[in-house]
Formats: structure tokens, C-alpha cells, sequence
């Protein structure tokens, strides 16, 4: 645990403003002090942390991802296996998850379109931006006449190609479709939506097969508002009907062929029926492109370019509305855009220089019942919190109510909304290990950091591995513990501190595997107590302690009159009357940040935050 330099009470207002002595970090150019609150290793090279930056306040969750582990998958999730409609990340995970196929974390993704705008009806519900499951599109990138937010050129692109690449950057599209003996390539200009006169729609699966094609127009309303309605009596459509030809599978910046099973001419209301793909194109054009001979071969592509030549071989995509952080440097996106500039609830995608770590954060605008208020932040700050654990590029994505982060199968963030809102996609991150592997093989301490007071005891939550790194244990019991002799002393799994301040090592050991982490007692060597308080009085009180279980404050040179506990919204849940220089209080049975208040017998106070766990 981290010590505190300072808190500021305000009782007046109920108020509590906390600063950490623990890591710093720069936001728009002013220092704040943060502490990792937890920090878990969740499965094969996916670590989960939560951090609180008191001063702010801010709430930060964030999930890195190795990419190099083998046994991990990032897979982008589909509302119900449809291009329209929403669903709950924890509703989707439950679907997803099977055998060696376990969902580990989740956060939403691109923005969707809703009934209040121009597309409405015809759209409602239907992702913008790029979104394609294990290789397949779902939607385009609205680049041609429905282009959004000034395209890929301004939003970009997050991908990551079969071999574990991620991609985040700018970078032009196309989906494109040749038959077998002609010369020319038709430009397809939407997915799965509709299309107009003298344009070209694709549609498969994630439409649906008994869903009927929509060739829509764009008319102007008294208002002067745009509003998108379907063309039920048009019959200037052709739809060509393929299936993938043999050996042929669906992937984003390969060549995909496909076999023509079907052509219906004067129509452009039919549906998909059993087939893999439907390209249906409006005008005389297209009835000339489309009418081909049956078991004509054709061939489809749809690709990704970052940087004018970085085509990579796609099989998950998502779409966010600006890139808000380049080559570790911020964009002028997180500035030209209210979404972004405003403070606001954030959700982002990110990754390392190299594209092998994947970081997606999620960072609140609420009040959250264990950790206190969030304030939320603007585009910029985020990326600046990103940036301090080695993001490199980052894309922004849908906020507001839809930013939330599931880890193991529970939204672990306070939303803006009383109840997680269903979204229209999202990236899910899954462990691929082997679930025949139960054999532990390492253990981790389920702490950031740990510092005990003087005198205090502390019994570690210990976490337990098997060789994939997938955790098979929550909270292993059996494990005993030894400590170096300056810190204290070991009873089976249980530390009790002694009663100078030292640093050294924590070592527990279950079933002859061992895990050690240096500790500080009292502050730890050269480092005084939490707080210098006046004329050398110093006061010692744990950060960090579990639920029910009793602690010692103790104070040197003044002694204690009162201790009062209280909880985040300023009432008082436990009091203490002191009287001297070692004073034992039991800790809530809720978990929770508190406020324990001291006041000594010259009249002088000191604040500490308590975190129950």
C-alpha cells in the first residue's frame, strides 16, 4: 500500500479531497499523485488495473493486453450476431464463452446510430465506422456519400491482423468486387445498410437472411432536416446472390473468393436467404455488372491502408470518432470536436509502439459507492494517462452511458446510467489456455503494494496460476508466510508487524511454489510514518486494511483523544474515544474508502483515507 502525505477534510460539506504520496503524473500540465488501488494479472497476459487519482478526482480502469502471449484473443462482439440492435457486454460474454474460449475483459466500442438521427428508421441501431468479427465486415467505414465524422482519414481504423498486430492509426478503406473475365472492379459503398441510385450495397450474415434489402433515398423535410426513407416501390435493383467457393473464408485485405449462385433483375427487395453474400447495385450499371452467368467466380475485398502502404491482413475491427493520440503525441482531434473536448465519461482503445500491447481504458463521470466521486475528463487528459503507462497511438470511442469495462463477467465501472447499457459492439478480450491445465505453477499477491503500520497485522489475498498464466485460484488458503526479520514476524498465513519502520521481502508459499514482494512497515526504512503531523509528533495508520478485521493507530510524542471513521459521503460509521498513543479500531464490514479522523489531545487534527477491502 501506499502512504498518504496528505488529506483534506471538509466536514462542513461532506466532502473528502485526498492526495496520495505515491506515483505522480501530468495532466494538462499540473502534477497529480495517483495510487494503483489494484493491479491483477486476470489470464494469459491481460492485467486488470484500477487507479485513483484522488486529487482530481478521477476513477480510471484500464486493461493492458500482451499480445505476445500466445494464449490470449481479442475478438470484436456483435450485438446478438446482428448488424442492428444492442446487447450487454456480460449478456455477450455469457454467449461467448466455451470451451478454451473464456472471456476475460470487455469494453464498448463505436458509436451507433439512434432513433433521433437523419438515418432513423432505416439505420437505427447500426454501428458506425468500421466493425468486422473474425474477418467478416459487419459495417463499413462510412467512406463514400454516408461518410461520418470526415472519414477514416480523420477517426481511423483499430484493427489487429491474424498474427496479433494492432493497428490504430489513420488510413484510407475499400471494399471492391470483381467478377472472373472482366476488367474492371465495382466499388461496393455500404454494408449491410442500403444503398441508392447508382450505388452498390453488400450484405451476409450479420444482416440477416429473412431481413429484406433497403434502397432508400434522402429527402429533405419542412425543417430542412435530411431524413433517409426506403424506396418501397423501386424495382431498378439487381441482386447478385454467392456463396464462398470452396476453401474460402471470410478475412479483411485478402482476395475472397466466391461462386454466383443466383441473379434476380427489376428488384432490390429480396433477402439473403441461405447464401454467404448478396451484392445488390442500383441503375443500369449495375444490372450490367451484376448479371452474370451462374457459377461465375467473383471476388471480394475489403481492406484497411494505414500510412499509404501498411495493408494488414484483418480479422477484428472497430471505428471510433478521432484519433486523439499519435506516435505518443495528441492530435488536434481531442481540440476541434465538443465530444472530445468536454468533460465526459471516456472509453478508448490504444497500443504500444510496436502494436504487441493493447490498452483499453475506461474512466468515469459518476459518483462510485466504493472508490468516491469521478469527475470525468476531456479526450486530452485521457490520452495523458495512457501515455504515463506506454500508450503510443489511441483512438476515442463511445462515452457518455455506454463507457463501461467488464472484467470477468461484471461491469467492475460505475456507469452514468443506473444499470450497464446495452451496446451496439465492443472489443472482448478472451484466454485461449488449455482448461484441462489445473496445476498451479505460480502465485501473485493481489496488492499493488503493501505497508503495514507499526505493530499492525496483515493477511494477503494470495491469486494462483497454473502455466498459461490462466487464474485457476481467486484466494488460495493453506499458504504460510515468512518475512525478513527486520519486519516482524510470520504466523501460518498471517504477518504482524513489528514495531520499527523497515522495507524488506513478504514471501508466502503454497504447495512448494513461492511468491515474494518487498513490504514497508511503518513507511518503511528512512521514510517516517504516513504523516509528519507537528514538532516531531508522528501518527501511523494502515492505508489499506480487510473488511472486519481490527487495526492499531498509534501516535508518537502526542497523544489521541478521538478517532472518528467515516464513510465517503461525510456520516460518521465507527468512533473512538483514544486517550493515549495506541488506539485499536475495528474496520467496517463494508467494503469501501473512508475517512479515519484523528484528534489529538492538543487540540490538532489529522485525516487519513482508509481503504477496506
Amino acid at each position: 500500500m501506499i502512504n498518504l502525505k496528505k488529506i483534506s477534510f471538509l466536514l462542513t460539506f461532506g466532502i473528502f479531497s485526498v492526495t496520495l504520496s505515491a506515483e505522480t503524473m501530468t495532466l494538462g500540465g499540473k502534477s497529480y499523485e495517483f495510487e494503483r488501488i489494484i493491479e491483477r494479472k486476470i489470464g494469459p497476459g491481460t492485467t486488470y488495473m484500477r487507479i485513483r487519482i484522488p486529487d482530481y478526482p478521477l476513477n480510471v480502469n484500464m486493461v493492458m493486453v500482451d499480445l505476445n502471449n500466445q494464449y490470449n484473443r481479442i475478438e470484436t462482439t456483435v450485438a446478438k450476431e446482428s448488424a442492428k440492435g444492442t446487447e450487454s457486454l456480460v449478456t455477450a460474454a455469457k454467449r461467448l464463452d466455451a470451451t478454451n474460449h473464456h472471456p476475460l475483459a470487455a469494453a464498448n466500442a463505436n458509436f451507433w446510430i439512434v432513433p433521433t438521427q437523419k438515418e432513423y428508421p432505416l439505420y437505427a441501431g447500426i454501428t458506425r465506422n468500421a466493425s468486422v468479427r473474425n474477418g467478416k465486415m459487419v459495417t463499413e467505414s462510412n467512406q463514400f456519400n454516408e461518410k461520418w465524422d470526415k472519414g477514416t482519414g480523420r477517426t481511423g481504423v483499430v484493427s489487429i491482423s491474424y498474427d496479433k498486430v494492432l493497428n490504430i492509426d489513420y488510413c484510407t478503406s475499400a471494399i471492391t468486387f470483381q467478377a472472373a473475365g472482366t476488367s474492371y472492379k465495382t466499388t461496393i459503398h455500404q454494408c449491410n445498410k442500403g444503398m441508392r441510385t447508382n450505388e452498390y450495397c453488400m450484405y451476409n450474415s450479420f444482416y440477416g437472411k429473412d431481413r429484406q434489402f433497403m434502397p432508400y433515398k434522402q429527402i429533405t423535410q419542412s425543417d430542412n432536416s435530411k431524413l433517409f426513407v426506403l424506396e418501397e416501390g423501386s424495382t431498378d435493383g439487381t441482386e447478385l446472390l454467392l456463396d464462398l467457393a470452396p476453401g474460402e473464408v471470410w478475412t479483411g485485405g485478402n482476395d475472397i473468393k466466391f461462386i454466383v449462385k443466383e441473379v434476380r433483375t427489376n428488384a432490390g427487395h429480396g433477402t439473403l436467404g441461405n447464401h454467404d453474400l448478396a451484392i445488390v447495385g442500383r441503375g443500369t450499371t449495375a444490372a450490367q455488372r451484376l448479371n452474370l452467368p451462374i457459377g461465375t467466380e467473383g471476388t471480394l475485398k475489403y481492406n484497411w491502408t494505414y500510412n499509404g502502404s501498411i495493408t494488414p491482413i484483418v480479422e477484428q475491427a472497430i471505428g471510433g470518432n478521432a484519433l486523439v493520440m499519435r506516435h505518443g503525441v495528441l492530435t488536434e482531434h481531442n481540440s476541434n470536436e465538443t465530444y472530445n473536448s468536454q468533460v465526459y465519461s471516456r472509453t478508448a482503445y490504444g497500443c504500444s509502439e510496436d502494436g504487441k500491447t493493447l490498452y483499453i481504458i475506461v474512466i468515469d463521470k459518476s459518483t462510485d459507492p466504493v472508490y468516491g466521486k469521478s469527475a470525468g475528463c476531456n479526450t486530452s487528459k485521457m490520452c495523458e494517462i495512457a501515455r504515463h503507462f506506454g500508450c503510443w497511438n489511441m483512438s476515442n470511442f463511445d462515452a457518455g452511458g455506454s463507457a463501461e469495462l467488464m472484467v470477468n463477467n461484471a461491469i467492475i465501472n460505475k456507469t452514468t446510467e443506473s444499470s450497464p447499457r446495452a451496446v451496439a459492439n465492443g472489443w472482448m478480450v478472451f484466454s485461449t489456455a488449455p482448461d484441462t491445465e489445473t496445476e498451479l505453477s505460480s502465485l501473485a499477491f493481489d496488492h499493488p503494494s503493501i505497508d503495514v503500520p507499526l505493530n499492525g497485522s496483515f493477511t494477503p489475498v494470495v491469486l494462483g496460476y497454473n502455466k498459461y498464466d490462466a487464474l485457476v485460484e481467486k484466494n488460495i488458503t493453506g499458504f504460510s508466510l515468512t518475512c525478513s526479520p527486520e519486519l516482524g514476524e510470520c504466523r501460518d498465513n498471517k504477518f504482524i508487524a513489528g514495531s520499527k519502520p523497515a522495507t524488506g521481502l513478504l514471501t508466502a508459499t503454497y504447495k512448494g511454489i513461492s511468491v515474494s514482494k518487498t513490504i514497508t512497515v511503518g513507511g518503511g526504512v528512512n521514510s517516517g510514518v504516513n504523516e509528519i503531523v507537528s514538532n516531531d509528533s508522528q501518527i501511523s495508520v494502515p492505508t489499506r486494511i480487510n473488511a472486519g478485521e481490527t487495526f492499531y493507530i498509534t501516535s508518537v510524542g502526542v497523544a489521541m483523544k478521538t478517532l472518528t471513521l467515516y464513510n465517503m459521503n461525510g456520516s460518521a460509521v465507527t468512533r473512538v474515544d483514544a486517550g493515549n498513543s495506541e488506539a485499536s479500531v475495528t474496520a467496517p464490514s463494508a467494503p469501501g474508502i473512508y475517512i479515519l479522523d484523528v484528534t489529538r489531545a492538543d487540540g490538532l487534527r489529522s485525516s487519513k483515507k482508509l481503504i477496506v477491502m
